[in-house]
């Protein structure tokens, strides 16, 4: 089966087709998601020199996040058309269980519990136990993911301790910005890195290929916070 995978959640976006598990070609764009749709030149072109037609895509694999508003939407709006013309499946992961992925892969560590910035002094928590050696990627209780906001938990500040599972490592897409809580929270030996760690599409690529269960058969973006509205009147922001 051959998959095109994208995700634009964190400030690591990157677009892969894999095939069979093995990585046929890439792209990883540099920073934060951007609002102009000139990236979708880059997909074109990857693509085209690869000689790959969109056509012969057999699925569509996208990060849901959390992560940027208008980097997950702008994917998948994308993955969609592009797999419309061939009535092509899409589907999608959460990114965090990438990073849970990725982490255990790298660390050994098989309990992972994933922390990032919610906004409005809101933090959100999942926590996965994770089978690096066949890419599967579980809630902590054993539960296939719902790939959705049902699988996140969100905390205050004062709450985060208690609700963190004692046994998991804890990591961070926003650890730059979490720093001082994560310290003030966790003992160091807890803390899985000092600096961001973001999903990867080999990451997202392995979960897809080895654990077909897991993935969301209905796309959405995972939003853990409602939509602000601001209306505009004569004097200002209502």
């Amino acid at each position: 089966m051959r998959m095109l995978l994208m995700d634009r959640s964190s400030p690591n976006p990157g677009m892969a087709v894999c095939e069979d598990g093995r990585k046929i070609c890439g792209f990883a764009w540099e920073g934060a998601p951007t609002g102009s749709p000139a990236w979708m030149a880059d997909v074109r072109d990857t693509l085209r020199n690869a000689g790959i037609a969109p056509a012969s895509i057999d699925l569509f694999v996208c990060g849901l996040g959390p992560g940027s508003f208008s980097g997950i939407r702008a994917c998948l709006s994308a993955l969609t058309g592009m797999a419309l013309p061939g009535g092509k499946p899409v589907v999608g992961l959460a990114s965090a269980a990438g990073i849970a992925l990725d982490y255990a892969t790298a660390s050994g560590h098989a309990r992972i519990t994933v922390i990032g910035d919610a906004r409005r002094e809101r933090l959100w928590i999942v926590s996965y136990a994770v089978d690096a050696g066949n890419g599967r990627v579980r809630l902590l209780d054993g539960r296939v993911p719902t790939q959705t906001a049902e699988d996140f938990q969100l905390v205050s500040t004062e709450e985060l301790a208690a609700a963190v599972p004692p046994e998991t490592m804890v990591v961070s897409p926003d650890a730059a910005r979490l720093a001082s809580v994560l310290a003030n929270r966790f003992p160091s030996e807890r803390l899985g890195s000092p600096s961001p760690v973001y999903p990867s599409i080999d990451g997202l690529c392995r979960i897809a290929f080895a654990d077909r269960d897991a993935s969301r058969k209905d796309p959405q973006p995972i939003y853990l916070q409602a939509a602000v509205v601001e209306k505009k009147t004569g004097t200002g922001v209502a």
